[in-house]
């Protein structure tokens, strides 16, 4: 009789429990670290990463640093909003690394991009996008922008 009774709330009970789904994280991961808080605070979360500042910028709303990048050692750099000081972009232009290469270190972090044109690619994630661009006769770029720090740098430029 109890486990007639257990078994009757259970299936009573079953539709109403629901799985924890897991979370997605609120901000974009470059190289491990979020990209979230003030410049200060990603500063010191990058450096515990093993990355060096180079240089540091107030007046234009950046600062330098160097370490290894999708497995290769490059500078970048990394943009803040000027009231919050918040990070909102990084770009980098790895030198003598091929475009192939680096779309293939992408694609298997990330999965396919959602838009591929000649040499321009683009990875839309839930917290924000990932694009790589190579001109003719340039090195590529690549750009990472969280989507809370645009959020922010819009609402504190005043840009649509």
């Amino acid at each position: 009789m109890k486990k007639l009774f257990l078994t009757f709330l259970m299936v009573l009970a079953a539709p109403f429990l629901m799985a924890q789904e897991p979370q997605a994280p609120e901000h974009l991961m470059f190289e491990g670290v979020p990209v979230q808080g003030d410049i200060y605070d990603f500063s010191k979360a990058l450096q515990k990463q093993g990355y060096k500042q180079q240089q540091r910028d107030l007046n234009q709303l950046f600062f330098v640093f160097k370490g290894n990048l999708l497995g290769h050692p490059q500078q970048f750099r990394v943009n803040f909003t000027k009231k919050t000081k918040t990070v909102w972009r990084i770009m980098a232009q790895p030198h003598n690394v091929p475009l192939d290469e680096l779309v293939d270190s992408l694609t298997s972090r990330y999965g396919e991009p959602y838009e591929a044109v000649g040499t321009s690619f683009k990875w839309q994630l839930p917290v924000g996008f990932i694009m790589l661009e190579q001109h003719e006769g340039y090195d590529p770029n690549i750009v990472f922008m969280d989507a809370v720090g645009v959020a922010a740098y819009r609402d504190e430029d005043n840009r649509n």
